[in-house]
């Protein structure tokens, strides 16, 4: 198959959202299929990855580079330059509206040049889902699978007014495209209720990295967070709880470290923490996957209420053979996943006595040596190649198009 895979998060990004679609990307040529990604650059270039063609397009207004220094920078101009992105955001629900319509010229000068069996689009931004939409537009013949990473009008932690500015367009786009995958059985559901059909794939972030089984302690018991804190997750439950601990004498101060790994400028850290909270800042993926081996127990956080997040980091935690401490939902997909797996204990954010007893079980693992009986099997359908290739196989067996112009349930795009 040729497969034109459509994202503005692609290498050299280092997100989550970007290893998703490298995945994709490297495991379908990997497979033997010819491979071409349409992405975001600096600057228009093309490039070779992985046996892959990379095309890379530039945003030619508020590129990443400016928007990352926009978050910071001040002065009257900076102001102006964020409120006039901040419109274009409201406007358009799109925060690479700009980009979009460059990647459209760019993808219809792709198509001319022979086609592409099947587009891959992935979700957010909106920019790639409108890139596929128009390229159905205007009538050119291949399979779309629409790549959910989040949920779209259902994120309940997006403003009001992009939920709902973004509705008509996520009903289009679950109306037209032929297969939509996402990460969660949650998730999934939730899309089903806005479009009533059932052409979803399941398809989870994975981890890359090689499995680790020999066990290594570091001298003082060690907590690492790696990854950003943004939204609603914050750190300062779990730091109340290690505060108590170690009023209660639970736990010492010289004999305990915490490690946040990753962008944590904005983090509050509690004075009385200061001797035990160390920030390493943002790492490459390898060297923070190198990071949790030097930890004792690797820590994820999510608060209760939105349903249907594993988080990328919990899939990098399962091959490190450490315990992994979960504040979340107990009953949502990421607890049910450690206990099925066996890597490691879910509490509810919200339950401080909870996190402080859960914290001292991995504290009594540290101290005695012990190494949780990881189901490895279980652990390894996880890895991204596997996730890939269900994606893989659907594709194997499906139709493609008799035409660009797309019809489902009596409605016709």
């Amino acid at each position: 198959m040729r497969i034109l895979v459509i994202s503005t998060c692609f290498h050299p990004k280092n997100s989550i959202a970007s290893y998703r679609i490298e995945a994709f990307a490297r495991y379908f040529r990997e497979a033997g299929h010819s491979v071409t990604v349409l992405t975001e650059g600096e600057r228009d270039k093309v490039a070779a990855w992985h046996g892959c063609e990379i095309r890379y397009v530039a945003t030619p207004l508020f590129p990443e580079s400016e928007l990352a220094r926009l978050r910071t920078a001040r002065g009257t101009g900076a102001w102006l330059r964020r409120k006039l992105h901040s419109l274009m955001v409201r406007t358009t629900a799109d925060m690479k509206f700009t980009w979009r319509h460059r990647a459209l010229r760019e993808a219809g000068r792709l198509f001319a040049q022979g086609g592409f069996d099947v587009v891959l689009s992935s979700y957010m931004p909106l920019a790639p889902h409108m890139v596929a939409l128009g390229l159905r537009r205007k009538g050119y013949a291949f399979r779309w699978v629409a790549d959910m990473r989040d949920e779209m009008s259902q994120l309940t932690l997006s403003p009001r007014y992009v939920q709902r500015r973004i509705v008509p367009y996520e009903r289009r786009i679950l109306r037209s495209a032929d297969l939509v995958t996402t990460v969660s059985d949650p998730i999934i559901e939730g899309f089903r209720s806005i479009c009533g059909h059932d052409r979803f794939l399941r398809v989870m972030n994975g981890y890359e990295f090689d499995e680790v089984h020999d066990a290594a302690f570091q001298p003082r018991f060690t907590m690492a967070f790696v990854g950003h804190f943004y939204w609603a997750i914050t750190p300062d439950h779990w730091f109340r709880a290690v505060s108590e601990l170690l009023h209660e004498g639970a736990l010492r101060a010289e004999e305990c470290r915490i490690e946040l790994i990753g962008d944590h400028r904005n983090v509050r850290i509690p004075e009385h923490l200061t001797s035990v909270v160390h920030v390493a800042g943002e790492v490459p993926h390898d060297e923070a996957f190198a990071r949790m081996l030097r930890a004792d127990t690797l820590v994820l956080i999510h608060p209760t209420g939105r349903k249907g997040v594993y988080t990328g980091k919990i899939f990098d935690y399962l091959p490190t053979n450490k315990p992994i401490l979960a504040l979340c939902d107990p009953r949502d997909v990421a607890a049910e996943l450690l206990r099925e797996t066996g890597a490691g204990f879910a509490v509810d954010n919200d339950d401080i006595a909870g996190i402080k007893a859960q914290i001292l079980r991995c504290y009594s693992i540290w101290r005695n040596r012990e190494v949780l009986p990881r189901d490895w099997d279980r652990i390894r359908q996880y890895t991204r190649r596997n996730q890939t290739r269900i994606l893989i196989d659907r594709l194997a067996g499906g139709a493609h198009p008799a035409s660009g112009a797309h019809t489902h349930g009596g409605e016709r795009d």
